[in-house]
C-alpha cells in the first residue's frame, strides 16, 4: 500500500466506499466511485475496476491482473446493463490523477440525450447523480448479479 494513494486508502478501508467493494477476485476489485467532499454526488453507475497492487497504469500489469481486470470489467459491464439499466458501458483508462490503475466503466442510459459524448455523459443537466445511500443501493443490486457472485475470491 502507498500511502498518500486514494486507491489504495480506498482498497484498505481508510475511506468509505458506498456499498463496499462490488467485486473482487484477489488480483483486481470494482467498486463505485465514491462522494468525495470536494467534487459532489458521483454519477450513478460510475464503477472502477483497480489492481489490489499498486501498479501506476496498463503497461505495469502483470498478464494475471490484466486477465482479472478484463473479467471483472466484462462481468459489471453485463449487470450494468442488465441490472442497473445501462443501454451502454464506456470503459477508460486515464489515469492523469491518480497513480494507481483503474479503469472506469461508466454507463449511458436510454435518457441521455445521442449528442452527449461519452466522456460527459455524467455532466449533462439530467445526468444521474446520486448520495452515498444511492449508490449502496445501487451496488447492493448490481451485487445481487449471479455471475458476479460466483466469480468472486477473497482478498
Amino acid at each position: 500500500m502507498v500511502p498518500d494513494c486514494l486507491v489504495c486508502r480506498e482498497l484498505a478501508g481508510d475511506l468509505a466506499l458506498p456499498g463496499g467493494l462490488l467485486w473482487n477476485d484477489g488480483l483486481a476489485a470494482a467498486f463505485h466511485v465514491p462522494p468525495l467532499s470536494d467534487q459532489g454526488d458521483p454519477y450513478l453507475g460510475h464503477l472502477l475496476v483497480v489492481t489490489r497492487r499498486h501498479a501506476a497504469g496498463l503497461a505495469d500489469l502483470s498478464g494475471d491482473e490484466g486477465a482479472s481486470v478484463g473479467r471483472g470489467a466484462a462481468l459489471l459491464s453485463r449487470a450494468l446493463v442488465a441490472i442497473g439499466g445501462a443501454t451502454w458501458v464506456h470503459a477508460g483508462v486515464v489515469g492523469t490523477h491518480v497513480p494507481h490503475f483503474h479503469l472506469h466503466l461508466v454507463p449511458r442510459y436510454a435518457d441521455t440525450p445521442e449528442d452527449v459524448p461519452w466522456h460527459e455523459v455524467d455532466e449533462w443537466e439530467g445526468a444521474r447523480h446520486g448520495n452515498a445511500e444511492e449508490i449502496a443501493e445501487l451496488v447492493a443490486r448490481l451485487g445481487s448479479d449471479q455471475l458476479l457472485k460466483e466469480s468472486q475470491h477473497a482478498p
